[in-house]
């Protein structure tokens, strides 16, 4: 896949990953605590991420973090440079060889910086500060190992949609690698560099006079139930009225994929402007999909979708029990909703 669909499909990936987030948890270790607390700390950090995506090229990112919430990311061998200050609500990113650039307006942004969900190595900060609170058995010592020539030992976290390994030098404790797995994603850190002086022109949000700019608009209130029905809707008018196959972390590819195949099925050109609409329908249907995936499990919710036609009469797809609710919340195929006790539930296997 080496057409710009191809590059639609990291930048998914990206996006996806960032605003469901990495949801690391597990039970308080001392010696984990040793080694994840510089994340904790870091006032400023640099690193490298290389991202693979099933289906795409893979991608090295030169990273750089600056407290309150800022990122710069540069692809390597690509000329593309996302830069996002969050507390101005953008994110900017720039193609050089084409000079272009996609500017991302972010409304309701939380005012807490450890509650916005666009930065992802504060995603991962606030997430590890939860894990030291969570105390259950999902944290494995996985003892040493050689790492590029050095001996490192890891841990660990598996839960429900959680895969993650972080690797730390046993003598200054400091971490090595991190690996989190989410979906058809996977996201490698290494070369991690705590507490740098940086200079402020990195995170110049300042676009080239020249360049042709394209612009995103993202809501960054938390995602409700009637996202999620735009998010069915949405599906549904690009995929001639078929449903989600599933809503988990593999859902924006399988979308990705499923626009790709009927682009070249109409011969249709991509353009930076089919793309750009792309990108757009893939930012809405991701809070949908982020309100399902943060949904606590005793909401027992249960997906029937794959596989129904949109519109279909009585054929329940969603249902879930709202916290404090006496009753479980059904979606229909035609999108109306109704409130069943328990004892009605459907229980169409998922």
């Amino acid at each position: 896949m080496n057409s710009r669909i191809a590059k639609l499909a990291v930048a998914a990936g990206i996006v996806l990953a960032v605003l469901i987030g990495i949801n690391l948890t597990g039970r308080s270790n001392m010696a984990l605590a040793d080694i994840i607390q510089p994340f904790l700390d870091a006032r400023t950090a640099t690193f490298t991420m290389t991202m693979e995506v099933q289906g795409a090229p893979t991608q090295t990112l030169d990273c750089v973090y600056a407290e309150p919430i800022r990122m710069r990311q540069t692809s390597r061998g690509q000329g593309v440079v996302v830069i996002s200050d969050l507390t101005a609500g953008r994110i900017v990113t720039l193609m050089e060889s084409q000079k272009r650039a996609v500017v991302m307006e972010i409304t309701n942004v939380p005012e807490d910086p450890s509650e916005n969900q666009f930065n992802m190595f504060g995603e991962i900060r606030k997430r590890i500060q939860e894990a030291q609170d969570a105390p259950d058995d999902s944290v494995t010592f996985l003892g040493e190992q050689r790492i590029e020539g050095r001996t490192v030992i890891g841990y660990h976290v598996k839960k429900p949609a959680v895969d993650l390994t972080i690797w730390a030098d046993p003598e200054t404790k400091l971490p090595v690698q991190l690996k989190s797995v989410s979906g058809p994603t996977t996201f490698t850190m290494t070369d991690i560099v705590f507490n740098v002086d940086l200079d402020e022109s990195l995170f110049d949000l300042t676009i080239p006079d020249d360049y042709e700019v394209g612009t995103l608009h993202v809501d960054g209130s938390e995602p409700t139930e009637r996202d999620l029905v735009a998010t069915f809707r949405t599906w549904a008018e690009h995929t001639g009225g078929a449903l989600p196959p599933s809503l988990d972390e593999n859902t924006p590819m399988a979308f990705v994929l499923a626009q790709q195949t009927k682009l070249m099925g109409t011969g249709q050109q991509t353009s930076p402007e089919t793309v750009l609409r792309l990108q757009q329908t893939i930012l809405d249907l991701s809070r949908g999909l982020t309100f399902v995936q943060q949904l606590p499990p005793e909401s027992d919710w249960h997906y029937a979708g794959n596989g129904v036609t949109f519109g279909a009469v009585g054929t329940p797809i969603f249902w879930y029990h709202p916290k404090g609710s006496e009753t479980y919340r059904v979606i229909y195929a035609d999108l109306t909703i109704d409130e069943v006790p328990a004892s009605e539930a459907p229980v169409t296997a998922d």
